[in-house]
């Protein structure tokens, strides 16, 4: 049975080689300890001559994260997801001493007629996959019609969220993000708006892609976080759960932008509550139960997982 988990819980994830000498130290939530989720990536970080190694270092973290989670109790750990390169890594890593010890997949480069190999490949697992959307078909609008209805058609609950890989589809264009700017500037808003309309209007979420600006090109300072600021606060009312990072100086930027306004969430209480009038005025705005139901219950799950701005972070149900 698959571990119910709220999209949400990702929050910032942070992609790690698999070899990194002190993975386990972020898995156990040593280092780190606001990380919500993370990946054990065996693709573009690990040289082809390092794949045997890599899944031997692999298979002992995971039993390895098992005995961390039997020391420790009532302490929550990152969610932990591995990238294998392909197909038929996953298939090898499902069938591994430990897998039940981590929370899912992130498949690269999933194209229509992928999916439902997937699906097989971790069959007799419960753990999630989540496809990255990364590849020139994304661009096609009946291509992403397919492979939603694919969604669909095979295991739809498998899928915690789907990923979008911006830089990839950027080198599909033969760019790459410079300078101070958003995501919602450039040349994949125009993707990024069609893939909210085709996958989420069907129930599939999605992540944000990685702000890869991180330094100062010419000082070589961390950049200050303004523009990430900016586009993690458009990410959230976009309609994305979570967003890549690659660096930790921006796990607060990230996770911050998903806390809930007071304004929000006393509004979305009286949304959801049993003797809401059909249509009701509140904080300045028209409320309509049938209309902005949905949005309030994903109102009330990111004060779950993050809480109310401005208020103790204790109050959150993972602080």
């Amino acid at each position: 049975m698959l571990k119910s988990t709220s999209p949400y819980e990702l929050g910032a994830t942070l992609y790690m080689p698999v070899l990194k000498k002190d993975a386990l130290e972020y898995i156990a939530g040593r280092k780190l300890p606001k990380l919500r989720s993370m990946v054990l990536c065996l693709e573009d970080a690990l040289l082809e001559t390092d794949v045997l190694v890599g899944m031997d270092t692999l298979e002992k973290t995971l039993i390895r994260i098992g005995q961390v989670k039997e020391e420790t109790e009532d302490k929550r750990f990152p969610l932990v997801f591995v990238r294998p390169r392909n197909l038929g890594m996953a298939k090898r890593i499902a069938e591994m001493a430990g897998i039940h010890n981590i929370d899912g997949f992130v498949a690269p480069k999933v194209r229509p007629g992928d999916y439902e190999k997937w699906v097989s490949a971790v069959r007799d697992t419960d753990l999630y996959i989540m496809p990255t959307l990364e590849t020139t078909e994304v661009f096609d609008v009946g291509a992403m019609t397919a492979l939603r209805d694919e969604f669909l058609a095979n295991a739809p609950d498998r899928i915690l969220a789907l990923r979008v890989g911006g830089n990839d589809l950027m080198s599909c264009l033969g760019l790459r993000r410079v300078g101070k700017s958003s995501l919602y500037e450039g040349p994949l808003f125009y993707t990024i708006s069609m893939l909210m309309g085709i996958m989420k209007s069907k129930g599939f979420d999605l992540t944000s892609p990685v702000y890869e600006i991180i330094e100062d090109g010419s000082t070589g300072e961390q950049v200050e976080q303004t523009w990430l600021r900016e586009e993690v606060t458009k990410d959230v009312a976009f309609g994305f759960v979570g967003k890549t990072i690659i660096h930790p100086s921006q796990i607060d930027v990230v996770q911050n932008a998903f806390k809930v306004t007071r304004g929000d969430y006393e509004s979305a209480r009286k949304i959801l509550a049993v003797d809401a009038p059909a249509v009701f005025k509140f904080g300045g705005s028209m409320c309509e139960p049938a209309t902005h139901r949905t949005w309030a219950q994903r109102i009330m799950s990111r004060a779950n997982v993050y809480g109310i701005v401005g208020e103790d972070e204790t109050k959150a149900a993972y602080p």
